[in-house]
């Protein structure tokens, strides 16, 4: 049996490199893998970019305008309901990725194309990027389900809320994230991952006996500052450790200063977002997370899934997803932040033990064969009772 062929409808993707993205990306990849014929199908956020490209083997189709703008939303998604007009014979089925107003758009065409529509609901992620007025209520977002062929959601907390909505069980399927790349870590590897490293950039440098601290995701200013200042006080106590800021989404002149105005600016480092993050996982010692609900979807699972110990900023989203809340070490200020960070590098087997028994919780549950299998299902079964 050949596999679906699977239309992904998505406002971002590559070469963004947000936790939504990521989360996405390696999805498409494991798919195709998997034997699925995946297309996306998204929108040109900047005139540089093609309106067609290939990425890690999954056909990209972007369309304009870039939805930015609640009267742009409008038109990207009447672009869409042209586009999939004219190519629906090429696809088995729809996915949509974010249960929003273009749920409805697609809906209520795609028994005129003859396609099921499957869409994730997961009322935790952020409307990061996207127009304001898709920034709707948990009961908004359920509503826009009820007609679609298969609702998955990765969480019980968004299950428990789809219930509640009258959505019926047998059209919800839960599908939990997972880390779709298990990276390896081990001495040899963190070498070779930071020799890497250093050939793409210099500021990639890492000095012997020296700790690496990562802040990885799309951050709140407030957050990352109070992160920034509790690494800066930990330099003043003569700590030998650097920082590195990957992806923050925010305007760096600013966070630079406040590096510079504290003396560390060759110390903590800012970056641009990566769309593959092994390497950096590889050679770092311990992660902190200061706006951890950018970055549940992905990045988290993949960090506690590789062993490395996290500092996350507490708060209610992270909370609904943490599995075993004794094996993460969560901060909730600028000061408690710092003592976690002594703690590490006073008592480091501690905490790799702790992260070791995290990584064990992490891969207890479906391997990632066993999640793709339930998706390529989840697809064959929506594509047969559409035909039928």
């Amino acid at each position: 049996m050949h596999g679906p062929r699977v239309l992904v409808v998505t406002r971002r993707f590559w070469p963004f490199t947000d936790d939504n993205c990521q989360r996405l990306l390696q999805f498409c990849a494991a798919l195709t893998r998997a034997g699925a014929k995946v297309t996306v199908l998204t929108a040109r956020w900047h005139p540089s970019w093609p309106p067609y490209s290939v990425c890690r083997e999954v056909p990209v189709h972007r369309l304009l305008p870039s939805p930015n703008t609640n009267w742009n939303e409008s038109h990207f998604q009447k672009n869409a309901v042209q586009w999939i007009s004219k190519t629906a014979k090429n696809y088995d089925c729809i996915y949509v990725d974010r249960a929003d107003s273009l749920v409805s758009s697609l809906q209520s065409k795609s028994s005129k194309w003859n396609l099921p529509l499957v869409v994730r609901f997961s009322p935790e992620e952020s409307g990061f990027g996207l127009a304001t007025g898709l920034r709707i209520s948990q009961v908004a977002m359920a509503d826009q389900c009820r007609r679609v062929a298969r609702v998955v959601c990765p969480t019980p907390n968004a299950h428990r809320i789809l219930v509640s909505q009258g959505i019926a069980e047998s059209q919800i399927a839960r599908v939990a994230d997972t880390a779709w790349e298990h990276v390896t870590r081990s001495d040899e590897l963190r070498t070779n991952a930071s020799n890497a490293l250093f050939d793409t950039s210099s500021d990639f440098l890492i000095p012997g006996r020296t700790d690496l601290l990562l802040h990885l995701g799309v951050s709140e200013a407030i957050p990352l500052r109070k992160a920034i200042q509790a690494v800066c006080d930990l330099l003043d106590s003569g700590a030998s450790i650097r920082m590195w800021i990957v992806g923050s989404g925010l305007d760096p002149s600013s966070l630079y200063d406040l590096i510079k105005s504290r003396g560390w600016h060759r110390e903590i480092l800012l970056f641009d977002g990566f769309d593959d993050l092994q390497e950096l996982i590889r050679v770092t010692d311990v992660c902190i997370a200061s706006n951890p609900k950018e970055a549940i979807q992905y990045t988290l699972p993949m960090l506690a899934s590789a062993g490395v110990p996290i500092l996350i900023a507490d708060n209610q989203e992270c909370r609904a997803w943490l599995p075993e809340n004794q094996h993460f070490q969560l901060y909730s200020t600028e000061q408690a932040l710092s003592l976690k960070l002594q703690d590490f590098l006073a008592n480091r087997e501690r905490w790799t033990a702790a992260a070791v028994a995290l990584r064990q919780t992490m891969r207890r549950g479906k391997t990632l064969d066993e999640c793709i299998q339930q998706w390529l299902s989840l697809f064959r079964d929506s594509i047969l009772e559409c035909k039928a």
